[in-house]
């Protein structure tokens, strides 16, 4: 009896172990198959991640590269628009002035700015432009005087007439001298109380003599006397020469000093910066302060009648040799 109550049990155990075996022989089977499809689950999931992060890093640096291209082509254009006039517009000159956009002022703040604030210095620079202005005028008025009054060049010099002064004054006192010997020779003559033949002769040539040195005399009076207001004339000719030309140099270099005075004060407006070259700006900063503004030069046409008539012909008819 105990036999077979133990073989009764062992074999319910037996019976009672073989599906816990078969579960966990399941379990530790399906358990790696379930662990490879975690593991390949989280592997797609990373490469989803670094595209991802890929794609951003992508996209930060192409915003950066087009905010640099971006950054550097407004600065291209900045620089160009204060380089070259004409380029950019009412903004870039703006740009170009900076701080002497202060010469937009009133009148009256030009008039009551201090001459050390920003809208002072643009009003010594309008005073500045209008002395430079005055001086130029000033210096091509002198030059004009001086030309008119050498087209009145008598076309002798006060020496070159002196020298033929002195001259004639040596003539004269010469013809008096041979006035004086023939006027001796004949009161002697006439002293005599018989004459002879040949004395005869002698004063009848006394008086020929005397007719022609007293005529020479005329002509040479009348040389001295045209010889003189000559002189008088080129005098002052050269004196008047001599003023205009001192006149005109003094007004060159006063233009001259007004010029640099002009270059300083625009200096100052725009606190070192030579924007003299940028038309565009120049001719704001003027209209700005009322001053007149200087027209672009323009190359000038070629007119028709400038070219050869001859080369046009040959030209246009490349055979006429053949």
């Amino acid at each position: 009896m105990k036999i077979s109550k133990h073989l009764t049990i062992g074999a319910l155990v037996a019976a009672l172990a073989v599906p816990a075996v078969g579960t966990v022989a399941l379990t530790l089977t399906a358990e790696p198959a379930f662990a490879k499809d975690k593991d390949r689950g989280k592997s797609k999931d990373r490469d989803r991640k670094e595209k991802r992060d890929r794609k951003e890093k992508r996209d930060r640096k192409d915003k950066r590269e087009s905010k640099s291209r971006g950054s550097d082509r407004a600065k291209g254009q900045q620089a160009k628009a204060a380089v070259i006039p004409g380029a950019g517009g009412k903004g870039s000159v703006r740009s170009v002035l900076k701080g002497a956009n202060a010469s937009n002022a009133s009148a009256r703040a030009l008039e009551q700015a201090s001459p050390n604030s920003r809208v002072g210095k643009a009003a010594l620079y309008r005073d500045a432009v209008l002395a430079a202005t005055t001086a130029d005028e000033a210096a091509a008025a002198a030059a004009a005087m001086l030309k008119e009054h050498q087209a009145t060049d008598p076309g002798f010099t006060a020496a070159e007439t002196q020298a033929v002064i002195d001259g004639l004054e040596e003539t004269k006192q010469t013809l008096a001298d041979q006035e004086t010997a023939l006027l001796a020779e004949q009161e002697e003559l006439n002293g005599k109380t018989e004459l002879t033949e040949e004395e005869q002769a002698r004063l009848d040539e006394i008086e020929g003599e005397l007719e022609t040195v007293r005529t020479q005399q005329a002509e040479n009076a009348d040389n001295l006397a045209s010889a003189n207001e000559d002189l008088a004339t080129a005098i002052g000719y050269e004196t008047e020469l001599d003023r205009l030309q001192i006149e005109l140099t003094e007004a060159e270099d006063a233009a001259a000093g007004a010029e640099t005075g002009q270059k300083d004060a625009l200096l100052a407006l725009t606190d070192g910066r030579d924007i003299s070259e940028n038309e565009e700006a120049m001719a704001e900063l003027h209209s700005n302060l009322g001053l007149p503004t200087e027209e672009p030069d323009t190359p000038e046409e070629e007119s028709p009648e400038d070219t050869d008539v001859g080369e046009t012909e040959e030209s246009e008819d490349p055979t006429s040799e053949s």
